[in-house]
């Protein structure tokens, strides 16, 4: 399937940035596959003037003569050449000539191949920038996937601090977004939401899924079958991203994968010392591959665990990594049958229903309603006996305690009077006052439960109202 999709926070964003009198300039960078350069295409394909140019991994002066060819091209009837265009600079000065009354935009996309190449390249830019581009109309985006280059950027001692007038890292989309991708399709809630817990945020992958089929032909196509186009996705993603050794990486992400969430556990899975597990760990959070969580409230990080960032390399290490090898040599239904779809139900309990729901508390106190919060997360207890979902500060002072349960039938009472329960043993004095209770559940709530809610103002959210509006 095709067709673009929500982000219209960006769209907002650059369109008033389009509108406004003078020059802008613009960093917009994110993680592979996570929608950066079909965001620009789709905003500059509204018949907005436009040169557009993706930098590729080969040498700067191939690189510089494309460049100009792609200037070039924006200008139909020019007798130039790239050789009359042999540098940045010069590339630079003919493009903000010709944007010095009318709006023009140039794109630089993967910006970072530039720089690695000529690191004197921010300067040049800076330069320019501060004498004739600033004067122009020119609307200059640059654009990257190498989070650290592109970060670096804006920084402090960096020639282009203080320069953007815009700022954007692309975030991955959430479940209610992604379910825009399967409108109008056969696919229930549950379809939705498991979509979303196999393939995550990344709106590239989805659009691979045809929701003219089941999601199990969809997984099994695409992921799982060694002809697939995500069959080794993960790996040619860590291997594109500057990492000379990839091999422990992998080990790491796979150990996470199947529940060794604290550094002893991860080592103990990967036989790597802890002494260097710290640097992998590390990395892989610079990259955005795994992130590091603390019980709610805990302002240390000794307790901290880390956890698989982003649902489709979770899913990714967690069945297609440790199945390779029947995939081999075994019809790809028959591993499906019976290695993975009897699991899904947990995976998605386990890993990935508790996410959805807290995305779902952040999308409701960014709106106009009652709930607002400061801040929310999971709580586990030092000894490790207890856990709550969902613990969650708001405005008031009062706290959110949540259940999350990805059920196959409506859940009862006594799942309330479990949480209850829980929240009965915290020792913090100010979460016992006045609290509110919220349980999610994808099947819904029984009779019985619903009328305790009533009475008592119990929060029932079902899988339906995961996706109101959607």
């Amino acid at each position: 399937m095709s067709g673009f999709y929500n982000r219209t926070t960006e769209i907002s964003a650059l369109e008033d940035a389009w509108k406004a009198p003078d020059s802008q300039f613009i960093l917009l960078y994110g993680r592979r596959r996570i929608g950066k350069t079909f965001l620009l295409q789709h905003f500059l394909g509204q018949g907005k003037p436009h040169c557009y140019f993706l930098a590729a991994q080969t040498r700067l002066g191939e690189n510089m003569a494309q460049l100009a060819q792609s200037v070039i091209n924006c200008f139909p009837g020019s007798d130039l050449t790239p050789a009359d265009l042999p540098t940045f600079r010069s590339i630079l000065k003919f493009i903000g000539q010709a944007a010095e009354k009318e709006r023009l935009a140039l794109v630089l996309d993967e910006f970072q191949y530039l720089v690695e190449q000529d690191s004197s390249i921010p300067s040049q830019l800076q330069a320019w920038w501060d004498t004739d581009g600033i004067r122009s109309r020119i609307f200059f985006v640059l654009c990257g996937s190498h989070l650290g280059v592109m970060e670096g950027l804006g920084g402090p001692q960096a020639p282009l601090f203080g320069r953007f007038t815009l700022r954007h890292k692309l975030p991955p989309m959430n479940y209610r977004d992604i379910a825009c991708f399967y409108d109008n399709s056969p696919y229930t809630v549950r379809d939705k939401l498991m979509a979303y817990g196999i393939l995550g945020g990344t709106p590239r992958y989805h659009a691979l899924f045809d929701a003219r089929r089941d999601l199990s032909a969809n997984i099994q196509d695409h992921i799982l079958g060694p002809m697939g186009v995500l069959h080794n996705e993960p790996e040619i993603l860590l291997s594109s991203s500057q990492i000379r050794d990839p091999f422990p990486y992998n080990a790491v992400l796979a150990a996470i994968s199947e529940g060794g969430t604290r550094p002893n556990e991860i080592s103990q899975r990967t036989h790597i010392p802890s002494t260097k597990l710290s640097f992998y760990l590390k990395t892989l959070m610079e990259l955005e591959w795994v992130e590091r969580e603390t019980s709610f409230g805990d302002t240390s990080q000794r307790r901290s665990i880390y956890r698989i960032a982003d649902p489709f390399p979770l899913f990714w290490y967690r069945f297609a990594a440790t199945l390779r090898s029947e995939l081999e040599f075994q019809e790809t239904a028959r591993v499906y049958e019976k290695k993975v779809e009897p699991y899904l139900n947990d995976y998605m309990g386990r890993y990935v229903f508790e996410r959805i729901c807290h995305q779902y508390l952040k999308l409701k106190s960014r709106g106009s309603g009652s709930l607002q919060l400061k801040r929310a997360g999971r709580y586990w207890s030092r000894n490790g006996r207890l856990e709550i979902d969902i613990v969650a500060k708001q405005s008031d002072g009062r706290y959110l305690f949540g259940e999350c349960k990805w059920s196959s039938s409506p859940i009862g009472v006594g799942v309330y009077y479990g949480l209850r329960e829980k929240t009965a043993m915290l020792t913090e004095i100010e979460y016992g006052d006045n609290p509110l209770y919220a349980l999610f559940s994808l099947s819904g709530f029984d009779d019985n439960l619903k009328r305790i809610a009533a009475e008592e103002g119990l929060w029932l959210v079902s899988g339906d109202d995961l996706l109101c509006g959607c």
